[in-house]
Protein backbone atom coordinates (compact mmCIF):
# COMPACT_ATOMS: atom_id res chain seq x y z
CA UNK A 1 0.00 0.00 0.00
CA UNK A 2 1.34 3.59 -0.85
CA UNK A 3 1.52 6.81 1.24
CA UNK A 4 -1.11 8.44 0.02
CA UNK A 5 -3.70 5.37 0.02
CA UNK A 6 -2.65 5.24 4.22
CA UNK A 7 -3.02 8.83 5.11
CA UNK A 8 -6.73 9.13 3.09
CA UNK A 9 -7.58 5.58 4.73
CA UNK A 10 -6.77 7.30 9.01
CA UNK A 11 -8.81 10.67 8.12
CA UNK A 12 -12.23 8.50 8.42
CA UNK A 13 -10.58 6.98 11.80
CA UNK A 14 -9.99 10.74 12.85
CA UNK A 15 -13.02 12.41 11.86
CA UNK A 16 -14.63 9.00 14.34
CA UNK A 17 -12.63 9.93 16.85
CA UNK A 18 -13.83 13.68 16.96
CA UNK A 19 -17.26 13.25 16.54
CA UNK A 20 -16.81 10.76 19.78
CA UNK A 21 -15.89 13.44 22.03
CA UNK A 22 -18.59 16.14 21.12
CA UNK A 23 -20.89 13.69 21.70
CA UNK A 24 -19.69 12.62 24.95
CA UNK A 25 -19.17 16.34 26.20
CA UNK A 26 -23.16 16.76 24.75
CA UNK A 27 -23.81 13.38 26.75
CA UNK A 28 -23.53 15.31 30.22
CA UNK A 29 -19.93 14.37 31.25
CA UNK A 30 -19.26 18.11 33.67
CA UNK A 31 -18.13 17.18 36.83
CA UNK A 32 -20.57 16.43 39.45
CA UNK A 33 -21.78 19.32 42.14
CA UNK A 34 -20.84 19.40 45.64
CA UNK A 35 -23.28 18.50 48.06
CA UNK A 36 -22.17 20.06 51.74
CA UNK A 37 -23.95 20.10 54.78
CA UNK A 38 -25.96 23.12 55.73
CA UNK A 39 -28.08 24.93 58.66
CA UNK A 40 -30.59 27.62 58.48
CA UNK A 41 -30.80 30.09 60.62
CA UNK A 42 -33.72 30.43 63.00
CA UNK A 43 -34.70 32.74 66.11
CA UNK A 44 -34.58 30.71 69.06
CA UNK A 45 -33.86 31.54 72.81
CA UNK A 46 -30.84 31.75 73.84
CA UNK A 47 -29.49 31.86 77.66
CA UNK A 48 -26.80 34.66 77.84
CA UNK A 49 -24.45 32.59 80.14
CA UNK A 50 -20.61 32.43 80.11
CA UNK A 51 -18.55 31.08 82.93
CA UNK A 52 -15.27 33.19 83.63
CA UNK A 53 -12.39 32.98 86.55
CA UNK A 54 -12.66 34.82 89.24
CA UNK A 55 -10.17 35.19 93.20
CA UNK A 56 -11.15 35.73 96.38
CA UNK A 57 -10.50 38.26 98.76
CA UNK A 58 -11.03 39.26 102.48
CA UNK A 59 -13.97 42.39 102.77
CA UNK A 60 -11.18 44.16 104.47
CA UNK A 61 -7.14 43.50 105.32
CA UNK A 62 -4.09 45.45 106.03
CA UNK A 63 -1.16 44.70 107.69
CA UNK A 64 -0.31 45.79 111.06
CA UNK A 65 2.52 48.12 111.96
CA UNK A 66 4.15 50.49 114.22
CA UNK A 67 3.89 54.48 113.49
CA UNK A 68 6.75 54.90 116.30
CA UNK A 69 9.73 53.20 117.18
CA UNK A 70 9.91 51.36 120.81
CA UNK A 71 10.27 48.19 122.74
CA UNK A 72 7.32 46.02 123.02
CA UNK A 73 5.49 45.54 126.34
CA UNK A 74 2.19 44.06 125.63
CA UNK A 75 0.59 41.71 123.11
CA UNK A 76 -3.06 41.56 123.13
CA UNK A 77 -3.99 38.76 120.72
CA UNK A 78 -3.41 35.14 119.99
CA UNK A 79 -2.41 34.22 116.70
CA UNK A 80 -4.85 32.69 114.27
CA UNK A 81 -7.91 34.16 116.64
CA UNK A 82 -10.66 36.78 115.81
CA UNK A 83 -10.43 40.34 117.36
CA UNK A 84 -12.90 43.15 117.79
CA UNK A 85 -12.67 46.54 116.24
CA UNK A 86 -10.98 48.62 118.99
CA UNK A 87 -8.82 46.21 120.34
CA UNK A 88 -5.71 46.88 121.99
CA UNK A 89 -3.19 44.61 119.80
CA UNK A 90 0.41 45.70 120.95
CA UNK A 91 1.41 48.21 123.22
CA UNK A 92 4.73 50.37 122.71
CA UNK A 93 7.08 51.70 125.65
CA UNK A 94 5.92 55.23 126.22
CA UNK A 95 7.25 56.37 129.52
CA UNK A 96 9.43 58.91 128.12
CA UNK A 97 6.07 60.80 126.23
CA UNK A 98 4.42 60.10 129.59
CA UNK A 99 7.06 62.13 131.30
CA UNK A 100 6.99 65.00 128.58
CA UNK A 101 3.01 64.93 128.59
CA UNK A 102 3.15 65.50 132.91
CA UNK A 103 5.72 68.28 132.24
CA UNK A 104 3.40 69.71 129.80
CA UNK A 105 0.09 69.83 131.40
CA UNK A 106 2.10 71.01 134.17
CA UNK A 107 3.15 74.39 132.00
CA UNK A 108 -0.41 74.31 130.51
CA UNK A 109 -1.84 74.85 133.98
CA UNK A 110 0.81 77.61 134.87
CA UNK A 111 -0.35 79.22 131.75
CA UNK A 112 -4.00 78.75 132.38
CA UNK A 113 -4.12 80.50 136.02
CA UNK A 114 -1.28 83.22 134.53
CA UNK A 115 -3.66 84.42 131.80
CA UNK A 116 -6.68 84.24 134.06
CA UNK A 117 -5.14 86.52 136.66
CA UNK A 118 -3.96 88.88 133.43
CA UNK A 119 -7.80 89.05 132.73
CA UNK A 120 -8.78 90.41 136.10
CA UNK A 121 -6.15 93.08 135.58
CA UNK A 122 -7.06 93.87 132.04
CA UNK A 123 -10.76 94.45 133.36
CA UNK A 124 -9.41 96.83 135.82
CA UNK A 125 -6.97 98.46 133.03
CA UNK A 126 -3.98 97.01 135.01
CA UNK A 127 -1.84 95.99 132.12
CA UNK A 128 -1.82 96.54 128.75
CA UNK A 129 -4.06 94.36 125.90
CA UNK A 130 -0.67 93.04 124.51
CA UNK A 131 0.61 91.81 127.61
CA UNK A 132 -2.99 89.97 128.28
CA UNK A 133 -2.47 88.53 124.55
CA UNK A 134 0.66 87.47 125.07
CA UNK A 135 -0.21 85.52 128.48
CA UNK A 136 -3.26 83.60 126.01
CA UNK A 137 -0.83 83.10 122.99
CA UNK A 138 1.54 81.15 125.31
CA UNK A 139 -1.48 79.01 127.32
CA UNK A 140 -2.08 77.73 123.99
CA UNK A 141 1.26 76.78 122.59
CA UNK A 142 1.06 74.66 125.61
CA UNK A 143 -2.13 73.48 124.87
CA UNK A 144 -0.80 72.13 121.81
CA UNK A 145 2.33 70.87 123.01
CA UNK A 146 -0.48 68.63 125.18
CA UNK A 147 -2.46 67.27 122.51
CA UNK A 148 0.77 66.60 120.33
CA UNK A 149 2.04 64.59 123.31
CA UNK A 150 -1.18 62.51 123.77
CA UNK A 151 -1.17 62.22 119.66
CA UNK A 152 2.64 60.64 120.17
CA UNK A 153 0.91 58.35 122.86
CA UNK A 154 -2.07 57.33 121.32
CA UNK A 155 0.20 56.01 118.30
CA UNK A 156 2.31 53.83 120.84
CA UNK A 157 -1.27 51.76 121.07
CA UNK A 158 -2.45 49.34 118.08
CA UNK A 159 -5.77 48.70 117.70
CA UNK A 160 -7.32 46.23 115.52
CA UNK A 161 -9.32 48.83 112.85
CA UNK A 162 -11.81 46.36 112.23
CA UNK A 163 -12.92 43.10 113.57
CA UNK A 164 -11.39 39.79 112.14
CA UNK A 165 -8.60 37.51 112.09
CA UNK A 166 -5.00 37.76 112.61
CA UNK A 167 -2.59 35.97 111.19
CA UNK A 168 0.83 35.10 112.86
CA UNK A 169 2.92 37.65 114.47
CA UNK A 170 6.43 38.43 113.88
CA UNK A 171 7.41 39.46 117.04
CA UNK A 172 7.22 39.11 121.20
CA UNK A 173 6.97 41.24 123.89
CA UNK A 174 10.48 42.75 124.96
CA UNK A 175 11.39 42.82 121.16
CA UNK A 176 12.55 46.10 119.10
CA UNK A 177 9.56 47.46 116.36
CA UNK A 178 9.85 49.86 113.91
CA UNK A 179 7.88 51.08 111.18
CA UNK A 180 9.56 48.98 108.61
CA UNK A 181 8.27 45.51 110.44
CA UNK A 182 5.28 43.67 109.76
CA UNK A 183 3.63 43.18 112.90
CA UNK A 184 0.98 40.63 111.73
CA UNK A 185 -1.69 40.66 108.84
CA UNK A 186 -5.44 41.43 110.00
CA UNK A 187 -8.23 40.17 107.85
CA UNK A 188 -11.73 40.41 107.45
CA UNK A 189 -12.93 37.12 105.85
CA UNK A 190 -17.09 37.13 106.02
CA UNK A 191 -18.26 38.37 104.16
CA UNK A 192 -15.63 38.16 101.61
CA UNK A 193 -15.19 39.87 98.28
CA UNK A 194 -14.90 38.00 94.67
CA UNK A 195 -12.88 39.87 91.65
CA UNK A 196 -14.08 38.42 87.99
CA UNK A 197 -13.82 39.95 84.53
CA UNK A 198 -16.55 39.76 81.97
CA UNK A 199 -16.29 40.18 78.19
CA UNK A 200 -16.49 43.39 76.69
CA UNK A 201 -19.74 42.69 75.09
CA UNK A 202 -21.36 41.65 78.41
CA UNK A 203 -20.16 45.24 80.12
CA UNK A 204 -22.91 46.82 79.90
CA UNK A 205 -25.31 44.24 81.65
CA UNK A 206 -22.83 43.99 84.57
CA UNK A 207 -24.57 46.10 86.97
CA UNK A 208 -24.71 46.31 91.20
CA UNK A 209 -27.67 43.42 92.29
CA UNK A 210 -26.21 41.05 89.62
CA UNK A 211 -26.78 37.95 91.03
CA UNK A 212 -23.79 35.39 90.08
CA UNK A 213 -22.56 31.73 91.07
CA UNK A 214 -19.25 30.13 91.84
CA UNK A 215 -17.47 26.98 92.88
CA UNK A 216 -13.62 26.63 94.31
CA UNK A 217 -10.99 24.30 93.85
CA UNK A 218 -11.78 20.88 96.49
CA UNK A 219 -15.22 21.86 97.22
CA UNK A 220 -18.67 20.45 95.53
CA UNK A 221 -20.50 23.10 97.19
CA UNK A 222 -21.98 26.57 94.67
CA UNK A 223 -22.07 29.78 96.37
CA UNK A 224 -23.71 32.72 95.44
CA UNK A 225 -22.64 36.27 95.33
CA UNK A 226 -24.03 39.60 94.63
CA UNK A 227 -22.34 42.19 92.25
CA UNK A 228 -22.02 45.55 94.11
CA UNK A 229 -19.28 47.59 91.90
CA UNK A 230 -17.77 48.09 88.38
CA UNK A 231 -14.90 49.09 86.96
CA UNK A 232 -15.78 52.47 84.80
CA UNK A 233 -13.55 51.45 82.24
CA UNK A 234 -12.75 48.13 79.74
CA UNK A 235 -9.20 47.10 80.20
CA UNK A 236 -7.75 47.78 76.14
CA UNK A 237 -4.91 45.00 76.59
CA UNK A 238 -7.64 42.15 77.46
CA UNK A 239 -11.08 43.86 76.54
CA UNK A 240 -12.63 42.63 79.79
CA UNK A 241 -13.96 44.79 82.70
CA UNK A 242 -13.18 43.74 86.14
CA UNK A 243 -16.11 43.66 88.49
CA UNK A 244 -16.59 42.95 92.47
CA UNK A 245 -18.96 41.06 94.18
CA UNK A 246 -19.17 39.97 97.84
CA UNK A 247 -20.84 36.86 99.37
CA UNK A 248 -20.79 35.17 102.88
CA UNK A 249 -18.77 33.48 104.73
CA UNK A 250 -20.40 32.77 107.88
CA UNK A 251 -18.55 28.73 107.92
CA UNK A 252 -15.47 29.50 106.92
CA UNK A 253 -15.19 27.26 104.06
CA UNK A 254 -13.98 30.09 101.82
CA UNK A 255 -9.98 30.97 101.79
CA UNK A 256 -8.70 34.58 100.40
CA UNK A 257 -6.94 33.88 97.33
CA UNK A 258 -8.56 30.57 96.41
CA UNK A 259 -9.42 30.65 92.69
CA UNK A 260 -12.82 30.72 91.55
CA UNK A 261 -15.17 29.16 88.80
CA UNK A 262 -17.77 32.28 88.01
CA UNK A 263 -21.14 31.32 86.17
CA UNK A 264 -22.61 34.34 85.45
CA UNK A 265 -26.35 34.45 83.76
CA UNK A 266 -27.47 37.31 82.57
CA UNK A 267 -30.86 37.93 80.76
CA UNK A 268 -31.85 35.11 77.91
CA UNK A 269 -31.99 36.14 74.25
CA UNK A 270 -35.17 35.27 72.93
CA UNK A 271 -34.67 35.98 68.91
CA UNK A 272 -30.68 34.58 68.67
CA UNK A 273 -29.55 33.45 65.31
CA UNK A 274 -26.83 30.94 66.04
CA UNK A 275 -24.31 28.64 64.00
CA UNK A 276 -22.43 25.32 64.74
CA UNK A 277 -18.88 26.48 66.24
CA UNK A 278 -17.12 24.37 63.29
CA UNK A 279 -19.34 26.79 60.62
CA UNK A 280 -17.50 30.01 61.69
CA UNK A 281 -14.19 30.47 60.09
CA UNK A 282 -11.71 33.34 61.38
CA UNK A 283 -9.10 35.20 58.88
CA UNK A 284 -7.01 38.25 59.41
CA UNK A 285 -9.99 40.47 58.72
CA UNK A 286 -12.14 38.77 61.56
CA UNK A 287 -14.16 36.14 61.36
CA UNK A 288 -16.62 35.34 58.44
CA UNK A 289 -19.18 32.02 57.52
CA UNK A 290 -20.14 30.65 54.19
CA UNK A 291 -24.09 30.99 53.09
CA UNK A 292 -25.75 28.95 50.21
CA UNK A 293 -27.40 31.90 48.19
CA UNK A 294 -29.24 30.54 44.48
CA UNK A 295 -27.39 27.33 44.83
CA UNK A 296 -24.04 28.89 44.27
CA UNK A 297 -21.50 29.98 47.99
CA UNK A 298 -21.23 33.43 49.07
CA UNK A 299 -18.82 34.48 51.93
CA UNK A 300 -19.97 36.99 54.31
CA UNK A 301 -18.30 38.65 57.07
CA UNK A 302 -20.15 38.69 60.77
CA UNK A 303 -20.00 39.98 64.45
CA UNK A 304 -20.44 37.32 66.98
CA UNK A 305 -21.85 37.41 70.18
CA UNK A 306 -22.71 34.99 72.92
CA UNK A 307 -19.82 31.41 72.51
CA UNK A 308 -20.87 28.52 73.96
CA UNK A 309 -19.38 25.55 73.59
CA UNK A 310 -21.12 24.12 70.87
CA UNK A 311 -22.54 27.43 69.06
CA UNK A 312 -21.93 30.76 68.28
CA UNK A 313 -24.15 33.50 68.00
CA UNK A 314 -24.35 35.80 65.19
CA UNK A 315 -25.44 39.64 65.73
CA UNK A 316 -24.89 40.86 61.99
CA UNK A 317 -24.82 40.47 58.19
CA UNK A 318 -27.43 37.54 58.57
CA UNK A 319 -30.74 36.88 58.58
CA UNK A 320 -33.29 34.35 59.59
CA UNK A 321 -33.55 32.06 56.54
CA UNK A 322 -29.86 32.20 55.76
CA UNK A 323 -28.59 28.85 54.72
CA UNK A 324 -25.21 28.43 56.37
CA UNK A 325 -22.83 25.62 55.35
CA UNK A 326 -21.60 24.08 57.85
CA UNK A 327 -19.11 21.82 56.10
CA UNK A 328 -16.18 21.27 53.55
CA UNK A 329 -15.38 24.61 54.27
CA UNK A 330 -11.67 24.38 53.34
CA UNK A 331 -12.88 23.58 49.90
CA UNK A 332 -15.94 26.12 49.22
CA UNK A 333 -14.60 28.90 47.28
CA UNK A 334 -17.01 32.00 46.23
CA UNK A 335 -19.37 31.77 43.95
CA UNK A 336 -18.85 27.79 43.64
CA UNK A 337 -22.09 26.00 42.90
CA UNK A 338 -23.02 23.68 45.55
CA UNK A 339 -26.10 21.29 46.69
CA UNK A 340 -27.08 20.94 50.64
CA UNK A 341 -27.32 17.61 51.70
CA UNK A 342 -30.76 16.36 52.61
CA UNK A 343 -30.91 15.45 56.33
CA UNK A 344 -32.66 11.80 57.15
CA UNK A 345 -33.42 11.40 60.97
CA UNK A 346 -29.55 11.14 61.61
CA UNK A 347 -28.01 10.48 58.24
CA UNK A 348 -27.50 13.20 55.70
CA UNK A 349 -28.44 11.65 52.15
CA UNK A 350 -27.54 12.93 48.89
CA UNK A 351 -30.58 14.87 47.39
CA UNK A 352 -29.73 13.37 44.01
CA UNK A 353 -28.49 9.79 44.45
CA UNK A 354 -30.33 9.43 47.40
CA UNK A 355 -27.29 7.89 48.87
Amino acid sequence: MSRTSTIVSAVPLLLAACGGSDEQAAGGGAPPVMTVQVHVLRGRQLDNAFTTTGTLLPNEEVELRSEVSGRVTHIGFEEGRKVAAGQVLVRINDDDLQAQLRKAEANLELATDAAARQEQLLAVKGLSQETYDAAVAQRIGYQADVDNLRAAIARTTIRAPFSGTVGLRSISEGGYVSPALTIARLAQTDPMKLDFSVPERSALQMKPGTRVRFTVEADTMHYDAEVYAVEPSVDPSTRTMQVRARTTNAHGRLVPGSFAKVEVRLAAITDALTIPAEALIPDIQGQKVMVLKDGKAKSVRVEVGIRTENEVQLISQVQPGDTVITSALLAVRDGMPLRPAERKGNAIVDTVSGQ
